[in-house]
């Protein structure tokens, strides 16, 4: 925690001192001057529009101009009267007519109109002459649309149809005027105007800062930026807008600067200053702390290794340097570090040396009694029957007696359920009952190793206290895996054990030591097994079943690496 110290205090007070006046004196310059160059802004739009709409203008006049002289000329005017019912050059003198008008657009064209303007004479039969032979039909798609915008009771004067886009997204601004017949009282033609959109793009392309665009009377937009709106907000504070109206048109043109872009970088400028400041008094703090912090700096260390050494790290030490009070402290901590690593080391060598003893002697407990007696009931049973059918029961007893011998080594369950089916054979003979062993193995846990001999003791306890009696003893082994757990069940139709006692036995099957007993010793020495060999996640558990019997239930963790017997681990 940062103490403010009362050194620190007067580092503080002599900074503030230095800092503040600085920093006011910033704000205030950059106050008066950010409000002079917005000042400046305004006027520079104000010339930049007025460039613009001179631009514009002039080409207002030369669309006028050209306008007025089709629409005036009495010869020409002659030429679309014969032209108006025309819908094709069918004959010498309809080729004659439609030349006579040509002639008249080429001597319009020979005026230095824009190349963006196009005009197209279209008269009532909609025979379409352009003033441009590259392009004679590229008003047709668009006639349906602007023939419905042209109002008719408003000959000879402009009418602004506005803008129309093409199936490739290109737009062309229509002026329309109506040619009228002055005798018969009806149209003859209708001249129209198109100015490309690139026109405009162009004449907004030179505009580096802020944003301009061009609007008809209805707020639709012609060109421009899309991003302006044909009104300002009341509330739009942050740009400076302004508007020019056309003569002539309906046109407004729009230009609109961001205050804060244009200031941007006298705020950049500010800012820098400002961290400039800022910079210098942190550097001169820095400098001011650093003697102190070095001195400190072998305290901090101590606390480090302390810290590192609690969390596990036994092999953090400190580093000697010099031969100061502090290097002799460094030197006695690493020699009580070296000590407690020694002490940890010999407490786990202990701990470990006791696990394997305490496993030993469970393994030698497990070893079962009734091998002897079983030996005997099968020697008397061949010498009074003298049958040598029995002999295979023989072979199972010596399958069984070399799985007891290699106890140590481990085993698949694949290899123990085919021990299990000798122990059956041999515990039929000696108890003189049926017993019919049911074994169903998922192929994937078939290779996963085991320690030898962890099924056997469950089988004896089932045949032992649940299925003597019963005239259709059945047991069932299912191994599958699921998720990363071997699930194993031992399942019986003996007769059971009440709710309470089942409850007591899973209790001591669930505890890391037990000093009970000797009963159900079997149960409680493979649940010791299963944890000193797969650790405190192994699980064994009694449950009841559908057919009054118990079900052993065995829950061995899957750990990453080795699961198969070739590759020589012992666990899951």
């Amino acid at each position: 925690m940062f103490r403010l110290t009362y050194y620190r205090r007067i580092q503080l007070s002599f900074l503030l001192f230095i800092i503040v006046p600085i920093i006011a004196v910033s704000v205030i310059s950059f106050v008066l001057i950010k409000q002079t160059m917005v000042e400046k802004l305004q006027l520079t739009n104000n010339n930049f529009l007025n460039v613009m709409v001179n631009e514009l203008g002039k080409t207002i006049d030369d669309v006028a101009f050209a306008s007025h002289f089709i629409v005036n000329d009495s010869n020409f005017r002659t030429y679309l009267r014969n032209f108006a019912n025309t819908s094709r050059l069918n004959n010498y003198d309809d080729y004659t007519q439609f030349s006579n008008i040509k002639g008249v657009f080429s001597l319009i064209n020979s005026k230095p109109l824009n190349n963006n303007i196009r005009m197209y004479l279209v008269n009532r039969e909609q025979f379409v002459i352009s003033s441009d032979e590259n392009d004679p039909n590229l008003i047709r798609g668009d006639l349906d649309y602007l023939f419905d915008q042209i109002r008719y009771n408003e000959p000879e004067t402009l009418q602004w149809l506005g803008m129309v886009r093409n199936g490739q997204g290109k737009g062309t601004y229509y002026i329309s005027r109506i040619i009228q017949d002055s005798k018969e009282d009806e149209y003859l033609s209708v001249l129209f105007i198109g100015i490309s959109e690139a026109y405009f793009e162009e004449l907004f392309a030179p505009i580096e800062f802020g944003k301009v665009a061009l609007f008809d009377a209805k707020g639709n937009r012609i060109a421009g930026s899309t991003e302006l709106n044909p009104t300002m907000l009341s509330t739009d504070e942050k740009n400076l807008r302004t508007e020019v109206a056309l003569d002539r048109t309906d046109w407004n043109l729009v230009y609109e600067a961001s205050k804060q872009a244009f200031t941007g970088k006298i705020s950049a400028t500010f800012y820098i200053g400002i961290a400039c400041v800022l910079l210098f008094m942190i550097i001169f703090s820095i400098s001011s702390m650093y003697i102190a912090k070095r001195l400190h700096s072998p305290v901090q260390k101590l606390k480090r290794v302390v810290r590192q050494f609690g969390h596990g790290n036994l092999s953090v030490r400190l580093e000697i340097k010099g031969k100061d009070d502090m290097a002799e402290l460094s030197h006695t901590l690493n020699t009580m570090l070296d000590q407690l690593e020694h002490l940890v080391h010999d407490i786990k060598q202990e701990q470990e040396e006791k696990r394997v003893m305490e496993m030993d002697a469970l393994v030698m407990q497990i070893r079962p009694h009734f091998l002897m007696n079983t030996l005997n009931s099968i020697k008397c049973s061949l010498i009074l029957q003298k049958d040598h059918f029995h002999s295979g029961v023989v072979d199972s007893l010596m399958s069984l007696l070399r799985a007891y011998l290699k106890v140590g080594e481990p085993t698949t369950i694949q290899e123990e359920c085919d021990l299990l089916e000798h122990y059956i054979e041999i515990m039929q003979v000696r108890n003189d009952i049926p017993i019919e062993l049911d074994i169903e193995l998922d192929d994937d846990v078939r290779s996963v190793i085991i320690p030898k001999l962890l099924m056997q003791p469950l089988i004896e306890n089932a045949v032992v206290h649940g299925l003597l009696d019963q005239p259709d003893a059945c047991i069932h082994i299912q191994a599958r895996r699921e998720h990363n757990l071997i699930v194993i069940e031992i399942e019986d139709n003996g007769c059971g054990m009440e709710d309470l006692e089942r409850e007591r036995l899973n209790t001591r099957l669930q505890a890391s030591r037990d000093h009970s007993s000797y009963e159900r010793v079997g149960l409680v020495n493979v649940s010791q097994r299963l944890r000193l060999y797969y650790g405190p996640n192994a699980i064994m558990s009694l449950q009841s079943n559908l057919y009054g019997g118990i079900t052993t239930v065995i829950q061995i963790p899957v750990q990453d690496g080795v699961t198969s017997k070739t590759e020589g681990t012992l666990y899951a």
